[in-house]
């Protein structure tokens, strides 16, 4: 696996960033992560880890309980919605119900609504992005299929697509690889990392599939059963190291079977 440079200014920075709902404790407290250019980086962490807390304040959706979130060098505060969305690109696991009856070319087409006037019309360009976001994404024969008549894997390919047409500086991806088979979370996994490493886009996901994070990652944070948030870089110098602090008492289980 080619790692990218890591050289230039990160994408998003937390400083001192405590998570959580509002009338609730925190998550998490005192994070300190980064995201660098053309890089996929996995969140890993066990199931209510906090993982989805913490994404949805990267985008905005959650205020952070104290600490600051930096998204291209300027407080995430900042931004207006207009603004976020064409430097951020949001890849949720769920799937609103009234997408199933759009075609996977008028899904991906919604990812160039930011650009468009008040009446979401889009011009020639807009509909280049999307032809070209399809095709790079694999799924432009589907074109014309409705989303209730294609599969889990390709449906959660349409939704990345639906993001690079937004032509954001960085994507994000809350479990995409729930309920796929093993093929499926492959293919997803060196679909994210092509874009990545060829096509220069920053990706954050969220993940409890070590081995895979392991296979495709360039960085990871890691929510370790202490309670605190980490990152380190490949190559991964002591993968049992990282299981312990994923999965705590449990690793065990998971060190045998990833062989590590």
């Amino acid at each position: 696996m080619t790692s990218p440079a890591h050289a230039h200014a990160p994408i998003l920075a937390t400083r001192d960033l405590s998570i959580g709902y509002r009338h609730g404790l925190p998550v998490r407290e005192h994070i300190g992560v980064e995201l660098m250019p053309g890089t996929l980086t996995c969140l890993v962490g066990r199931n209510g880890a906090g993982k989805s807390t913490l994404l949805r304040t990267l985008c905005g959706f959650l205020p952070p309980k104290s600490g600051h979130v930096e998204l291209l060098g300027r407080p995430l505060q900042e931004y207006s919605q207009r603004q976020l969305s064409r430097t951020l690109g949001v890849v949720l696991t769920e799937i609103l119900g009234e997408i199933h009856y759009l075609t996977v070319r008028q899904t991906v087409e919604t990812g160039r609504y930011p650009y468009c006037d008040c009446f979401a019309r889009l011009d020639a360009q807009d509909r280049q992005e999307v032809e070209q976001a399809m095709r790079t994404v694999g799924i432009a024969p589907l074109a014309e299929r409705t989303m209730a008549r294609i599969s889990d894997g390709q449906r959660q390919k349409v939704m990345i697509a639906k993001a690079l047409a937004q032509d954001t500086e960085l994507i994000v991806l809350d479990e995409p690889l729930s309920f796929l088979d093993l093929s499926a979370r492959v293919e997803i996994m060196t679909v994210l990392q092509r874009l990545a490493h060829v096509n220069g886009k920053t990706l954050l996901l969220s993940t409890h599939d070590l081995d895979l994070a392991f296979a495709f990652a360039d960085r990871m944070w890691i929510m370790d059963t202490s309670g605190g948030v980490g990152q380190c870089d490949a190559p991964w110098e002591d993968k049992a190291a990282i299981a312990d602090r994923v999965f705590g008492e449990q690793s065990v289980w998971i060190k045998d079977f990833l062989k590590i």
